[in-house]
């Protein structure tokens, strides 16, 4: 399919693909983008009692303001905390990886751009022949890689733009997310400069800590801040 919008992942769970998700989505609607959003697969949420505070896909709805039913959105939710696979196996369930690539594709129908967010890293098993990379490659959308700052992300992130390129998915670029209040150390600091060097690929910048994270938190001053560390022209431009 024609790329309509951007596939997001990240080098591997809990990194702040979701946050990053969220903010892009924000910044895009407000610059009169008619941007939505699809979380194509959750787990580790309880279909009848999950809430913005425990899940993803609630989160962004929430952040969004889009007037979608959540099933639409996020058309397999999962109880079990797991990789999608294992979390099916867990509750006697399979999944139909032709059903997840045609609701996202009727999304992108409507919304420009649409995000699309990934679960856990690109090697995720969604099927034991299928994984997120596979979805990735499925859709066609360019890719939004989320990094952290932390010990390890040299390699984490330098291993998934590899396996994005063997595949010959475009890479828009890196986003480094920091999820930590205290700042960050020297060598952090230096990561995004050494992964634009070593792999070629441009990080488009920073996602900063915000405080108290909620779905209140992209105000007009947090949206304006994020904007000075965001390269969002290159987004806007595709």
């Amino acid at each position: 399919m024609s790329a309509n919008g951007y596939f997001i992942t990240a080098t591997d769970t809990g990194i702040g693909k979701t946050v990053v998700t969220a903010a892009l989505l924000t910044l895009f609607r407000q610059h009169g983008r008619n941007a939505g959003f699809i979380k194509p697969i959750e787990t580790g949420v309880d279909t009848h009692c999950s809430s913005a505070a425990n899940s993803d896909a609630k989160f962004l709805l929430e952040c969004s303001g889009l007037n979608e039913p959540l099933e639409v959105i996020c058309p397999l939710r999962l109880k079990t905390p797991a990789a999608p696979y294992q979390a099916a196996e867990v509750e006697n369930k399979e999944i139909d990886p032709t059903a997840i690539e045609a609701a996202c594709r009727k999304l992108a129908e409507r919304y420009h751009p649409l995000l699309v967010e990934g679960v856990g890293g690109l090697r995720v098993p969604i099927t034991p022949s299928y994984h997120v990379i596979d979805l990735i490659a499925a859709l066609g959308f360019p890719v939004i890689l989320v990094a952290g700052f932390q010990l390890g992300t040299l390699n984490h992130t330098l291993l998934s733009l590899d396996a994005l390129h063997a595949r010959g998915i475009p890479v828009k670029g890196v986003i480094f997310s920091d999820r930590k209040e205290e700042g960050l150390t020297d060598v952090e600091a230096l990561q995004p400069a050494l992964i634009s060097h070593l792999s070629k690929v441009p990080v488009l910048g920073r996602l900063p800590f915000i405080d108290d994270l909620s779905t209140d938190s992209f105000t007009p001053e947090v949206c304006a801040h994020l904007e000075q560390m965001i390269n969002l022209p290159a987004l806007l431009d595709g």
